[in-house]
């Protein structure tokens, strides 16, 4: 699964965002939470949007904040939040096919806006999936929960309660028939 880059261009160089694990992150410990995030680059502030991009970039290159301060301003900034979004909803995970995501990791407290279970999603990327600790943070939401659903149908890992089946066209037996 190759993760799509969102060019944009920066003062005639063109640059390519990419928001992997390791920026939603760093941009969650920044602003909280991933709705928190949204609003504040709905803002369309000149003050937040070049830390936003800088993460955004860090794969590519490392642009001193200052460099970016100075890139945006009043005449580019709709243009930047346009790409920024884009690279964002880019690589977020489809929650309507990946239900999992959905019921069985909100936050305990009841806050639905609690950030993402990072805990789970380490545990998950680098044990159940074998990931090297770099291989998970660069790799992107939208890849770690298509790998994840993948591992899950290989495995037969289900639901509780599911009942999980080797071959689902032979019916059940009890033990005794193959006596």
């Amino acid at each position: 699964m190759k993760i799509e880059k969102v060019p944009v261009d920066l003062n005639g160089v063109t640059r390519h965002l990419v928001y992997d694990l390791n920026a939603h992150y760093d941009l969650e410990k920044m602003y909280g939470s991933p709705s928190k995030l949204i609003e504040e680059i709905k803002k369309e502030s000149t003050g937040s949007i070049p830390y936003i991009l800088q993460v955004g970039l860090a794969h590519e290159e490392d642009i001193p904040i200052e460099a970016l301060d100075l890139l945006v301003n009043l005449g580019n900034v709709k243009y930047l939040t346009y790409k920024i979004l884009q690279a964002l909803t880019a690589e977020m995970p489809d929650t309507s096919k990946y239900k999992s995501i959905q019921s069985q990791h909100q936050p305990p407290s009841g806050d639905s806006d609690g950030g993402w279970p990072w805990d789970w999603m380490y545990y998950i990327g680098t044990v159940q999936l074998g990931m090297s600790e770099a291989v998970f943070w660069r790799s992107t939401p939208k890849k770690l929960f298509a790998l994840w659903e993948i591992h899950k149908k290989y495995n037969g890992i289900g639901a509780p309660g599911e009942q999980q089946q080797a071959n689902p066209d032979t019916p059940p037996a009890w033990v005794d028939q193959y006596i």
